[in-house]
C-alpha cells in the first residue's frame, strides 16, 4: 500500500487508487466520512470560513513559561527524551480530554458498523471478500492499535490509510486536535526539540490504553534516510539527522505503577538501533540489550525509567529512544493519549524524508492549494518530489 501515493509517478500506482487521487478532493473527503460515522463537518469537508473560524478562535495552548523552562536543548540531545509536566492550561486539559474521549467513540463506531456501507471504490479498492470476526472487533473496541493490520484482506489497511478510523490522523475528525496540530504554541515546542525552525509533520494517533491493557514492548522507530542501525553517533552528528519528534500529549496523566504509563532509557537513541532494541519485558531488556551497555556521553549505566506524570503533560522522545508501556491494571480508567509527530529535514542534503502517515487526501489538499499556510507547510513532504528528494517512503535511504 503506497503511503504517500503523490510522491508517486502516477503509473507506479494501482490503476483504482489513481483514479482517486487524481479526482477531486471533495469526493475522496465525502468517501472518507461515510453517514456511518455520524461525524459531518469534521475538518476534512472544512470550508475557507471554518479554517478562519479556527485561527480566529485560537486560545492559549500550553504555559509556555513552564514549557521553556522545564527544557534544555542539550540535555534533550544527550538522554533523548524530555518531560513537560502541567504545561496544559485546565482549559486545554478539558477539551483534549474530551476530545480524545470523542475520537475513541468514533473509532468504535467503524468498528462496530457495517462495512458493506462503506465506499470503497471510492477509496481505491474493490470491496473486501471478508470482515472483521466478531472476536476482532470486541478485541479492538476501546483501544487503539487493536484491529488486524498486518493484510488489508478485510479493508483495515484500507480505512487506516484514508483515516477513517479516528485513531489515525485524529486531527482530521476532531476540531482541538486540529488546533493542536497548527497552534503556534504546539509549533514553538516542536521547533525548540529539533533545533529547527521549518518543522513538518510526520504521523498522528490516539494512543487509548483501557483497563486490562497488556503493555506495550520495548522498541524504538525508524527514521529513514541512511540513519537507522548504522552505529552509534555523537550528540553533534544526531542533531543533523531528519530526526523525528515524538510528542505524546497526557491530559489526565498516570501513575507509574500499572496505570498504562510511558518508560524510557536515556541515551539509547544515541546507539540508533531500531532493529536490535527490542523486548517484551523489562527484565528481557535488561538481560539483553541494555547489559553492560553505557551512555556515550554521561558513561554512566543505562538504566529503564518509569515515568508518573500529574494531568496536563507531554513527554518529547526522539524516535530512536527505547521505549515501551507499562500494563493497565483491570478496574482503572482509560489512559488517555494522543501522539503528534513532526520531522526535521536533514542538516546535509536540506532533504526532508516522506511523512510516515499523511491520508491521501490531506495531501491532495496541501498540493492543491487548499489549506492554510501553516498547514501546507507541515505536509509539503507528502507531495513535493523535490523536497524529499525522489524518495517515496518514510523508510527510503
Amino acid at each position: 500500500m503506497q503511503t504517500n501515493p503523490l510522491l508517486h509517478p502516477p503509473g507506479d500506482l494501482d490503476p483504482a487508487l489513481a483514479r482517486v487521487v487524481q479526482g477531486p478532493t471533495s469526493e475522496l473527503a465525502r468517501a472518507t466520512r461515510p453517514a456511518l460515522l455520524a461525524n459531518d463537518r469534521s475538518p476534512v469537508e472544512w470550508s475557507t470560513d471554518d479554517w478562519n473560524r479556527l485561527e480566529a478562535d485560537r486560545r492559549n495552548l500550553l504555559d509556555m513559561a513552564a514549557v521553556t523552562a522545564q527544557f534544555d536543548a542539550e540535555t534533550f540531545l544527550r538522554d533523548g527524551y524530555a518531560v513537560f509536566r502541567e504545561v496544559m492550561t485546565a482549559d486545554t486539559i478539558d477539551e483534549w480530554t474530551a476530545a480524545l474521549i470523542r475520537g475513541q467513540e468514533l473509532n468504535d463506531t467503524l468498528l462496530t458498523s457495517d462495512w458493506s456501507a462503506i465506499d470503497w471504490h471510492g477509496l481505491g479498492r474493490t470491496p473486501p471478500e471478508r470482515s472483521l470476526t466478531p472476536e476482532e472487533v470486541k478485541g479492538a473496541l476501546g483501544g487503539s492499535q487493536k484491529a488486524p493490520q498486518s493484510t488489508d484482506e478485510a479493508g483495515v489497511q484500507t480505512l487506516r490509510q484514508h483515516s477513517l478510523f479516528a485513531e489515525y490522523f485524529p486531527a482530521g475528525h476532531l476540531p482541538f486536535l486540529m488546533n493542536v496540530l497548527t497552534h503556534p504554541h504546539f509549533l514553538q515546542l516542536q521547533r525548540m526539540c529539533l533545533g529547527a525552525q521549518e518543522v513538518y509533520f510526520d504521523h498522528h494517533q490516539l494512543l487509548s490504553r483501557p483497563a486490562g491493557y497488556s503493555g506495550c514492548f520495548w522498541h524504538s522507530h525508524r527514521i529513514g534516510a541512511g540513519h537507522d542501525d548504522c552505529g552509534n553517533a555523537t550528540v553533534s552528528e544526531y542533531r543533523a539527522q531528519p530526526n523525528i519528534n515524538l510528542t505524546l500529549c497526557f491530559p489526565q496523566g498516570f501513575a507509574a505503577a500499572e496505570d498504562g504509563g510511558l518508560k524510557l532509557v536515556a541515551g539509547s537513541h544515541l546507539f540508533r538501533d531500531p532493529t536490535g532494541c527490542r523486548a517484551e519485558t523489562d527484565e528481557e531488556l535488561r538481560r539483553g540489550w541494555l547489559r553492560d551497555r553505557i551512555h556515550p556521553v554521561t558513561s554512566e549505566p543505562l538504566k529503564i525509567e518509569h515515568l508518573a506524570l500529574p494531568p496536563g503533560s507531554i513527554v518529547c522522545c526522539l524516535s530512536h529512544s527505547a521505549h515501551g508501556v507499562a500494563p493497565k491494571a483491570a478496574g482503572r480508567g482509560t489512559r488517555w493519549c494522543s501522539l503528534h509527530c513532526y520531522r526535521k529535514a536533514d542538516d546535509m542534503t536540506g532533504h526532508v524524508q516522506p511523512p510516515s502517515a499523511v491520508p491521501p487526501v490531506w495531501a491532495m489538499k496541501a498540493q492543491g492549494g487548499e489549506l492554510p499556510p501553516v498547514l501546507a507547510r507541515l505536509l509539503r513532504h507528502s507531495h513535493d518530489r523535490e523536497l524529499t528528494g525522489a524518495r517515496t517512503s518514510h523508510d527510503d535511504v
